[in-house]
């Protein structure tokens, strides 16, 4: 029999043992049994809420029974006969707050209110709900009662209790409960360690709710007949997490199982395993880089051929490695190229433009000739520097220049860009909105580069001609930068991929310029951003932290 067959016998007879037979056959009972557990819980839960509630029925009832025998219910009593009494929201708290209640109203037999302390407002009308209580007194009710709070007006469930008091001929009820309101809600919520839910029959949103329930969870309802049911949800959480750690016990042993079959496939495959050892040590060096390992053991039959076939691969490995890195230099310094070329246009053309603008001014012998030679002769100074960084820190290391960061004005640094702008071609106008002092820490030159690049990509993204306008603001703690253009904008399925290297939509282009741009405002501690609208122009926004001591003004 095969080395290989010898061993996948032994380890399906092992897996298939505790992983088809043992494992969901326990996981089935064990899972049930919780889910019996658990079940059996929430029913001894719903029993507990369900007496607490008609602890609360005969609370409630026990309260306004007593307050119909009390000597307050008396003297309004009185006073109505005698028409002396004057309601008022104070009165009516005294009556409620020993008896613990939040629903009172006195009526008379009309159902009109006398005194209320749940909605004052309503003195003097009938309020048929609560006067609908009096048809069965002593029996205590869940209906919507209309409440005054700092809310507003509002119907809210609540148990309520009716209880006459007679003073002579005259009748008048004494109508009181207890909203189920978040109070409710948070008692019933810690009774039953679920969310609890007070909802209204044919209401979407809950009126009182409290607690929470790690989803997933299972919902029972408690009906409030007639008007409202309170929905308990049970997170199952708990559940879950008991078989999970069951899963990984049994995945346990199926490991420690599996580790054993393994062993005694290695002791009893020892003699004939020596070659896929050397195979092994002389894959793992390949593997670490040696391409010269070769196996010198001896075998015959399939091992014997997968030795020489292992030689000749790595014979084969080694040449075709030593072509692939050859290939790999000249595919980097290809790219370090294209980044050099991309990195030198965008400050070639505004130096060309100022020399363009010179030499005008100098064939027409116009009077500002020197000041546009002294403005652009700076600009152009700097530029030509920033190109010697640039083509130094390309020729040492074939990346873009670490930052070199310094206090800089971003408004000031993006008119001294806008000046190399000019004269732009014929078409486009070139305008500003540049919020003074918005301070930043940043290379002036990498973020002239990313200014320079926005500007470039704007004026070729209006061929016909328009606008571009840049605009500094600060915005609380981030300085923005924007170029906003009158292109056919980004289309939305090419923003996510637009900062990415070698990205391009534009015929020739290399798909670099962005890609640095973005790179550039990631190492500042900012970000670069695409908006704007198709058909109507882009905005490209460069974020960077503000620096304490610029104007702070509120974004728009």
């Amino acid at each position: 029999m095969r080395l290989r067959t010898a061993i996948a016998l032994a380890f399906i007879a092992l897996s298939v043992l505790q992983v088809v037979v043992v494992v969901p056959f326990a996981l089935s009972n064990l899972n049930d049994l919780l889910s019996k557990q658990q079940d059996a819980r929430i029913d001894r839960v719903m029993d507990a809420v369900a007496a607490s509630l008609e602890r609360t029925r005969a609370d409630v009832d026990h309260a306004v029974h007593e307050l119909s025998q009390s000597p307050a219910i008396e003297e309004v009593a009185k006073g109505v006969k005698e028409a002396t009494f004057r309601p008022d929201r104070k009165s009516a708290e005294e009556l409620m707050a020993p008896r613990r209640l939040n629903v009172l109203s006195v009526l008379d037999e009309r159902g009109r209110t006398l005194l209320s302390g749940h909605n004052p407002g309503r003195l003097g009308d009938p309020d048929q709900a609560l006067h609908s209580v009096t048809a069965a007194p002593g029996a205590p009710s869940i209906l919507l009662v209309e409440v005054q709070d700092d809310a507003g007006p509002r119907r809210v469930p609540a148990l309520v209790s009716a209880r006459p008091f007679d003073y002579g001929e005259r009748r008048i009820w004494a109508v009181g409960g207890v909203k189920l309101d978040a109070q409710v809600a948070e008692y019933l919520a810690k009774l039953s360690g679920a969310r609890a839910e007070v909802r209204v029959l044919g209401e979407s949103e809950a009126v009182a709710a409290a607690g929470e329930a790690e989803p997933p969870s299972v919902e029972r309802v408690l009906p409030l007949a007639p008007v409202a049911e309170l929905r308990l949800s049970f997170s199952r959480s708990e559940l879950l997490a008991a078989g999970a750690e069951v899963l990984r016990a049994f995945f346990l042993f199926f490991t420690i199982g599996l580790t054993l079959a393994v062993l005694s496939g290695l002791l009893i495959s020892r003699r004939i395993t020596r070659p896929v050892e050397a195979l092994t040590q002389a894959a793992s060096k390949v593997s670490a880089g040696s391409w010269d390992a070769k196996v010198e053991v001896r075998a015959s039959g399939e091992v014997g051929a997968l030795v020489e076939a292992f030689n000749r691969m790595t014979a084969d490995l080694r040449r075709t490695t030593q072509k692939l890195v050859a290939s790999e230099r000249v595919a980097a310094w290809q790219e370090v190229a294209r980044r050099l070329a991309h990195e030198l246009k965008n400050p070639l053309t505004p130096i060309k433009m100022s020399l363009e603008t010179l030499m005008a001014a100098s064939a027409e012998g116009s009077p500002k000739f020197s000041g546009l030679f002294k403005e652009s002769a700076g600009a152009m100074l700097e530029e030509v520097e920033r190109l010697r960084r640039i083509v130094d820190e390309f020729s040492r290391f074939a990346r873009l220049p670490k930052p070199q960061l310094s206090r800089a004005d971003l408004s000031e640094l993006a008119a001294q860009v806008l000046s190399l702008y000019a004269a732009p071609r014929d078409g486009v106008a070139l305008s500003s909105k540049l919020e003074p002092n918005v301070l930043v820490e940043a290379d002036r030159d990498q973020l002239t580069q990313v200014l320079l690049n926005l500007v470039k990509n704007a004026e070729e993204a209006m061929p016909s001609g328009g606008r571009v306008e840049v605009r500094v603001r600060r915005a609380g703690a981030e300085a923005v930068l924007e170029v906003e253009d009158q292109g056919q904008g980004v289309r939305p399925e090419d923003r996510s991929r637009i900062f990415e290297p070698y990205f391009t939509t534009k015929q020739g282009g290399t798909g670099l310029g962005l890609a640095i741009a973005a790179r550039i405002c990631q190492e500042h501690g900012g970000r670069l951003e695409v908006g704007g609208e198709v058909g109507r122009g882009a905005i490209f926004s460069v974020v960077l932290p503000a620096r304490a001591g610029g104007a702070r003004t509120e974004s728009s």
